[in-house]
């Protein structure tokens, strides 16, 4: 272990060095007892070290980052030893407060506290993550004691998700009458990714000893993408206009779903569009960062507007249109229209398609894009991908460039000799 004194600052902490096992510690020059920690990992955690009687103890004040500066920890620290100066031992009671901590307050304490040490991570994301822990977890788990939950407990727990044990019909105020939670193979995969993210910041934060839920294997989601052929795309069209006029389905929900098919956007990011989101002039969907899913590491999402999909804006557009009012408005209360899958559904029926998700239009929109000769960088950018790789699964649509390049050379270095056509001989898959 190596050991330095300096006064803590911020560039002092980012100049610690970091240790290729041990830790270093960094021993503040004002504050006595007061130092940084840093780990072969590179984390950095601010403590203090105290007597209490015969005893030394380390109290561990947090995490260096948001809301954890040096001097957050500063006063953290002269908080504790105001503390230890009339008998009160921070480290013991820390300890108990930890081994006391049950599932449900962690998920309280990590839906409360979480969303200030993850900046990135969007509104509807934490929504999403505190649905399946107050749904799935805590009713399995709630009144365990965080540190006490095992490997076997939190293996036992997903599985029991798996299997439908917290599917339940119940009131939701939101949804206007019932939410109907389900288990399932899915639930379960998204169930313990975030379970093991919140285990995972309750280890860093001290507020958990280790995390049970990372060494819980599931089988990897099978994937699920249907591409609808022009034709389709066409009957699925024509099926919205009947549906619509036949005043099945809300002209609203029609619009919404034709919007995603011309746009290749996410159903949120369509559903939750505002007016000051539209910019008719440039033609596109300007989003901020906490509206889209790579928001947070890319900044604004710009989704590129066709004619048809201007002339649907254009249509819906209230001559008094205010900035904040939503593009689908509820159809009653207040937000944004809700249930569009029971409606993309009923077009579907009419359309005789089978087997599709309404996620899979953006699919679609995608394979479009390439067919029409649309480089995978391009398709990535009208897609919103964070990263340019994540266009690469639709690379099997077009011709592969590099077959391409090394045919070119082979029919350079080595010409093909001319058959006659009774002896050329066709290749291809089942020949």
């Amino acid at each position: 272990m190596e050991s330095r004194k300096a006064r803590i600052t911020k560039r002092t902490v980012d100049a610690a060095p970091v240790p290729t096992t041990g830790e270093t510690r960094v021993w503040d020059t004002d504050l006595k007892g007061f130092f940084l920690r840093v780990y072969p990992t590179g984390r950095r955690v601010y403590a203090l070290k105290y007597r209490l009687g015969p005893l030394q103890r380390i109290y561990t004040l947090g995490v260096h980052g948001s809301p954890f500066t040096p001097e957050a920890a500063r006063d953290a620290a002269e908080a504790a030893l105001r503390r230890v100066a009339v008998g009160e031992d921070p480290a013991t009671e820390k300890k108990a407060a930890r081994e006391a901590l049950t599932v449900s307050a962690l998920i309280d304490r990590y839906l409360e506290d979480g969303p200030a040490t993850k900046p990135g991570k969007r509104a509807s994301t934490w929504e999403n993550d505190g649905s399946n822990l107050k749904r799935h977890i805590r009713p399995l788990l709630g009144r365990k004691v965080a540190n006490s939950v095992s490997k076997a407990e939190a293996a036992k727990a997903i599985r029991d998700i798996t299997t439908g044990k917290t599917a339940a019909d119940e009131k939701s105020e939101k949804m206007r009458g019932r939410a109907i939670v389900k288990g399932g193979a899915g639930v379960a995969r998204r169930t313990l990714t975030t379970t093991a993210a919140m285990f995972a910041w309750g280890v860093e934060h001290g507020l958990v000893a280790a995390n049970p839920f990372t060494s819980v294997k599931l089988s990897a989601a099978p994937v699920r993408e249907r591409f609808l052929s022009r034709e389709e795309a066409g009957r699925l069209l024509d099926a919205l206009n009947d549906v619509e006029a036949e005043n099945v389905v809300n002209p609203a929900f029609c619009d919404a779903i034709r919007l995603l098919l011309l746009t290749g956007a996410r159903k949120t990011e369509i559903l939750g569009l505002s007016w000051s989101e539209v910019d008719i002039e440039r033609r596109v969907l300007l989003l901020p960062p906490e509206r889209t899913k790579a928001g947070g590491q890319n900044g604004e999402r710009r989704i590129i507007l066709s004619p048809p999909a201007l002339e649907i804006l254009a249509k819906r557009r209230p001559e008094k249109a205010k900035p904040a009012d939503f593009v689908f408005p509820a159809i009653r209360g207040e937000g944004h229209i809700i249930g569009v899958r029971r409606a993309f559904a009923k077009a579907c029926k009419r359309a005789g398609l089978d087997g599709v998700r309404i996620h899979d239009l953006r699919h679609s929109f995608a394979s479009f894009a390439v067919a029409d000769g649309a480089s995978l960088f391009l398709v990535g950018k009208l897609l919103g991908h964070a990263s340019a790789r994540t266009a690469e699964r639709y690379a099997h649509l077009s011709g592969d460039p590099l077959q391409d390049a090394a045919a070119g050379i082979g029919q350079k270095l080595m010409p093909a000799k001319e058959k006659p056509a009774a002896e050329v001989v066709q290749l291809r898959p089942g020949a």
